[in-house]
């Protein structure tokens, strides 16, 4: 079963991309909250395996949710996502986060980060395109008991061809656009 995350931004925009986002990778978003105060209204009513924190929102910050989020709900992780990234505010919220993506780097990190919180792992492997044979590395989700293999359309970044390439589960990170 897919862990169940709740999106906190004050921006409808960046919830609402979020949401498509993690849908598309096989997350499931049990809700959104737009300040931190309504964040840890959703904690306690939807449970949600991971909280997915914007810091900078009114009424409540992100830091002020998260130290109360923990205290009510100490195994709910938190993911800080924002557009701080300097190494002290990093470190800042060690205490109560459980991972931290800069807004900046989301489209790479955002996605192995939430899989590391949630304990989904990846494998690396090394695709190359057919049509100007350039080889890069993709890291694909590792599902525990799946023994399929899907096939996904991607685009080269580099000639910008499009290719199928079969995987035993989504690609999650990599050069290539899914």
């Amino acid at each position: 079963m897919p862990p169940r995350i709740l999106i906190v931004d004050d921006h409808h925009a960046a919830r609402t991309t979020l949401r498509e986002l993690l849908d598309w990778h096989s997350f499931q978003v049990c809700g959104d909250a737009q300040n931190g105060k309504e964040a840890i209204e959703k904690v306690m009513e939807l449970k949600p395996d991971i909280v997915l924190l914007d810091i900078n929102m009114p009424v409540m910050n992100g830091m002020q949710a998260a130290f109360e989020i923990r205290r009510i709900a100490p195994s709910t992780k938190i993911v800080f996502l924002t557009v701080h990234d300097s190494p002290g505010f990093k470190v800042g919220t060690k205490p109560w986060g459980h991972g931290f993506v800069s807004k900046s780097a989301a489209g790479t990190d955002l996605i192995p980060t939430l899989q590391r919180v949630a304990g989904i792992t990846a494998n690396e492997m090394t695709i190359e395109c057919p049509h100007c044979k350039v080889r890069q590395n993709i890291h694909v989700a590792v599902s525990p008991g799946v023994t399929r293999k899907e096939r996904q359309y991607i685009s080269c970044v580099n000639c910008r061809s499009e290719f199928d390439v079969e995987v035993p589960d989504k690609i999650v990170a990599g050069p290539f656009t899914a």
